[in-house]
C-alpha cells in the first residue's frame, strides 16, 4: 500500500505571561535566617542606601531583624530570558548578594561630619534623601565601629569621632585579609599570558604578594571615597617602621661597641687551588654577562 504521509502539524504559540514586578535573585543564606532575639515575622527588605564610594543611590538588602545587610549586584546579559513556572520573564537579569560590612557604609558619614566633633550615631545616620540608612542602627557589625572612630561620652549616648589613623589601620588589615583569601584560593591577579600557569617561587614570592595586594586595594576600593581610597594605597606601599626605641634599645645591647679597645679585623688569606688559578687566568679580560644588558 503507499505510504500516506501524515500532514504537518501547526506551532502552537504558548500563552505563558511574563510575571509582572519578578525579579531571580542568588542569596546568601544569613540573609533569610532569624536571630534568636528577633520573634516578629517581618521578611528581607530591599532598600535605596547612600553607597559609600559614589555618594549616589545603591541597592541592598536588610535581613528580616535588620541585624545584617548585603549589598545586591546585578548580572545582565542580552538575549536571555527565565522561565519560571508557567510563565516566562523576558527580563534575563539575575541578582547577586554579597555581605557588606555597615561600617563601610558609616564611614562616609563619620569623615564628613565627625572630623571635628562627636556625633551620636543615630543622630549622624539621619539623612532625609535616604531615611533607611537609620536601619544600620541595628546591624550588629557596628559593634566594632571603635575600630574607625573614638566614643566620646557614656555607651547610652553611642557618640563618635572619627579617627583616620585607627581608619586607615583598619583598611590595611582587610586588604591583606582579602589579599590572603586570593592567594589560598590560587585566584591569578596578574595580567598577561602567562598569568593563568604562573606558578610563585621564593624568589618571585615579594612580587607576588604586592600583585595580590594591589588587586585587593581594588576591591576595597568599591566601597571607599578616592581620597580615602589613595591614603590606604599609599600605607600599602610603604614597608613596617621601625621604632627607635627599639631599635637603640638592640644597638646597645646586642651590638655593643667598646670604643676602649683597638678594633681586630680578621683576615682569612684565601689559599687558591691549581683549578681556581686556572680559572681566574682564563677569566681575565672577560665581561660579566650583565654588561650586555641595558635598562630601558
Amino acid at each position: 500500500m503507499p505510504r500516506v504521509k501524515a500532514e504537518p502539524k501547526k506551532c502552537i504559540k504558548s500563552n505563558l505571561q511574563q510575571p509582572p514586578n519578578t525579579w531571580v535573585f542568588v542569596l546568601k543564606g544569613e540573609a533569610l535566617e532569624h536571630s534568636e532575639q528577633y520573634t516578629g515575622t517581618g521578611t528581607p527588605d530591599i532598600v535605596n542606601l547612600r553607597h559609600p564610594s559614589t555618594g549616589e543611590a545603591g541597592v541592598f538588602l536588610f535581613s528580616s531583624a535588620n541585624n545584617s545587610v548585603q549589598e545586591i549586584l546585578t548580572f545582565a546579559e542580552g538575549k536571555r530570558s527565565w522561565l519560571i513556572e508557567e510563565s516566562v520573564k523576558s527580563d534575563g537579569k539575575m541578582h547577586l548578594s554579597t555581605p557588606i560590612d555597615p561600617i563601610f557604609l558609616v564611614l562616609p558619614y563619620l569623615k564628613k561630619y565627625c572630623t571635628t566633633q562627636a556625633i551620636p550615631l543615630d543622630q549622624l545616620l539621619r539623612d532625609d534623601e535616604f531615611p533607611q540608612m537609620e536601619r544600620l542602627l541595628k546591624c550588629t557589625g557596628l559593634k566594632s565601629l571603635n575600630m574607625v572612630a573614638d566614643r566620646k561620652g557614656d555607651e547610652e549616648l553611642n557618640a563618635f569621632k572619627y579617627n583616620e589613623e585607627k581608619t586607615l589601620l583598619w583598611l590595611q588589615k582587610k586588604t591583606e585579609r582579602v589579599a590572603d583569601i586570593l592567594k589560598q584560593k590560587k585566584i591569578h591577579v596578574i595580567n598577561g599570558a602567562a598569568s593563568a600557569t604562573f606558578v610563585a617561587s621564593s624568589r618571585d614570592e615579594n612580587v607576588n604578594t604586592e600583585a595580590y595586594l594591589k588587586h585587593a586595594h581594588g576591591i576595597v576600593s568599591e566601597y571607599l571615597m578616592e581620597d580615602l581610597s589613595d591614603k590606604l594605597l599609599n600605607n600599602l606601599a610603604q614597608p613596617e617602621a621601625k621604632h627607635p626605641k627599639l631599635e637603640e634599645e638592640r644597638t646597645l645591647t646586642g651590638n655593643a661597641l667598646d670604643l676602649s679597645k683597638p678594633t681586630i679585623k680578621s683576615i682569612k688569606q684565601s689559599i687558591q687551588t691549581s683549578k681556581e688559578k686556572s680559572r681566574a687566568k682564563a677569566a681575565a679580560g672577560n665581561k660579566s654577562i650583565t654588561h650586555f644588558f641595558k635598562k630601558s
